[in-house]
């Protein structure tokens, strides 16, 4: 993700396991919402459509040139849920993995279990089911748009001066996500929203290991938790 050398020294450095964990394993947190209103709703949350392209990263050709690279080296990962994020959990080292086009679903629906769990809910990966509707009052769906996470480095002088604690890597990350919510009766839409995030982090060797994976996170913080807050609000209020 950052620095893979950066990030395997400072687990070997810690001399601590590493364990792994699914991006979708524990659900967002929400603000406090109200008591269940009227009876359980039944949703379907269905696979969003994965519109990132076919390019899984992107190379500047100066980072190829010996010599220029201790200067310079830049690439962008525009897939960059499926590389794994450094992170921690309880002290220890992680990294989260998954593929963001199944973890979402997952995610949104695990977070409405929360909140309302006596609500049936099914997450399908059938396009064919995800127009129909199914059982269903309302349907989730969506479209991931953009994760593009570029990464700037420099090793001669900011890679030695890393040492002393100077950031060498420059991150920035540019994320779209489009979530919407339907009655499944008719098909009409109820609530559709897009998400946008544009943030930068600076990276050194001693800090900032999980700095991608926080950008990453806070797309999916804000994306789940108001998408969940709004389709327990319409589907109440409707019911």
């Amino acid at each position: 993700m950052l620095s893979r050398g950066v990030m395997v020294a400072s687990l070997v450095a810690a001399g601590c396991s590493t364990q792994l964990s699914p991006l979708h394993d524990a659900p967002v947190a929400l603000p406090a919402l109200p008591e269940a209103a009227g009876p359980p709703v039944s949703l379907l949350v269905c696979r969003f459509d994965d519109l990132r392209g076919e390019r899984l990263m992107t190379t500047s050709p100066i980072g190829l040139v010996p010599g220029p690279n201790l200067l310079y080296m830049g690439n962008t990962i525009h897939y960059v849920d499926r590389g794994g994020f450094a992170g921690s959990k309880n002290g220890r080292p992680l990294v989260r993995t998954g593929d963001l086009q199944t973890a979402l679903p997952d995610l949104l629906a695990a977070t409405i279990r929360e909140a309302r769990p006596d609500w049936p809910i099914e997450v399908t990966a059938s396009p064919e089911r995800c127009r129909a509707g199914g059982d269903a009052a309302y349907v989730i769906d969506g479209a991931i748009r953009r994760t593009d996470l570029r990464l700037h480095s420099n090793a001669v002088p900011l890679g030695v001066l890393a040492l002393l604690g100077a950031p060498f890597t420059f991150l920035s990350f540019e994320g779209e996500l489009d979530v919407e919510i339907r009655r499944a009766d008719r098909g009409a839409i109820a609530w559709r929203h897009g998400f946008r995030i544009d943030e930068r982090r600076a990276v050194g060797l001693y800090y900032g290991h999980e700095a991608a994976y926080s950008l990453f996170s806070s797309l999916l913080q804000e994306a789940v938790a108001h998408s969940v807050a709004s389709a327990i609000h319409i589907a109440e209020r409707n019911a």
